[in-house]
């Protein structure tokens, strides 16, 4: 079986974002797990896959002689269209690309969730969507010296909340400093780790962020880390006190994978798919009502947070980029024998 990987597609994603982390591990399972010949470009072969659908850019085919497959991470745009203002030209360019994923053979998407909305704003029958959850990184705990010097690198406190990821609105970013501002705890911090942070755009969201750090009162105590390479990501999840995802909506949510693994305890949203990522391992909140409870709940309680941690760990472990790879596989083996 060659198949190929749309390259177009994986330059629009970012290497350091979920899609980018998305692309890359699932090359890397195929080759180790399974003989498929797998390319990245623009060529033929068996089966073209797109690992990233981009809603308004022309990053697919419309009637492709190959058989394809498209993965869809999410549609937050859509199902949330007056905060992800689109012009003329992305206009269009949806047309272009919802056209082409109703003649895509196959769509795999992360979650449930996902799916629920594929099928609902994109029209399109569940027959003919597969979700494949993600796998974390394969990153592991470092030894106790090179603990503190990565530490020591990055001057991490003693005692922080940490939240790795970007600032789009459906991140709830300005929601989770209000609530760090209302948690009374002057030895708390709050650490936000993402390349976005380091790169300081000229954009409203970020704007915006800057502006609810200075009126929160504590600014000093909110820490504002670029890119972390992901063996020095691991210590952050390893130190931190407690990893907060106060998203509106998110379509899988690695991050809250990665802080399972490496045993931080979680307080998560419930919105979107991330109930399905943590499961019992986490406990939640409503970003609307009660996310400074339920993190001031945590902090009050080492009993409950080693508990979250323990399953945490073991909850990580069902997830797996080899079972990621195996389940693609299938799809791929599925449309090629449909095409007999």
């Amino acid at each position: 079986m060659k198949t190929v990987i749309a390259s177009k597609s994986l330059h629009a994603a970012s290497n350091t974002r979920g899609i980018g982390v998305y692309s890359r591990e699932l090359m890397g399972a195929l080759a180790k797990y399974y003989s498929t010949d797998t390319i990245i470009g623009s060529g033929t072969g068996d089966i073209i896959h797109y690992p990233f659908f981009d809603l308004f850019s022309r990053t697919l085919k419309i009637n492709s002689s190959i058989p394809t497959v498209v993965t869809i991470h999410d549609l937050i745009p859509l199902r949330f269209p007056s905060h992800f203002p689109v012009g003329l030209r992305g206009k269009f360019n949806w047309f272009w690309q919802q056209q082409a994923v109703h003649q895509a053979d196959q769509i795999i998407t992360d979650s449930e969730s996902s799916k629920k909305d594929i099928m609902t704003i994109m029209g399109i029958n569940q027959t003919k969507i597969t979700v494949i959850p993600l796998g974390p990184n394969h990153t592991q705990k470092v030894g106790t010296v090179l603990t503190k010097k990565i530490a020591d690198n990055y001057s991490l406190p003693d005692k922080y909340l940490l939240y790795v990821g970007d600032l789009n609105w459906n991140k709830n970013l300005l929601g989770l400093i209000k609530s760090f501002s209302e948690i009374e705890d002057n030895k708390l911090h709050l650490v936000l780790v993402g390349k976005v942070f380091s790169d300081k755009p000229n954009i409203p969201e970020y704007k915006a962020l800057s502006q609810t750090i200075y009126q929160s009162g504590k600014s000093d105590k909110i820490h504002l880390i670029g890119y972390v390479p992901s063996h020095h990501l691991s210590v952050f999840y390893t130190r931190a006190t407690l990893y907060v995802q106060p998203s509106w909506y998110e379509g899988f949510g690695l991050p809250v994978l990665e802080a399972m693994k490496f045993g931080c305890p979680i307080a998560s949203s419930n919105r979107g798919s991330l109930p399905e990522v943590g499961g019992e391992a986490v406990d939640y909140f409503d970003p609307r009502s009660d996310m400074t409870q339920v993190i001031d709940s945590l902090l009050r309680s080492p009993k409950r947070r080693a508990q979250l941690s323990k399953l945490g760990v073991i909850r990580a472990k069902t997830f797996t980029w080899e079972n990621t790879a195996r389940l693609t596989h299938q799809v791929y083996e599925k449309i090629l024998s449909s095409h007999i």
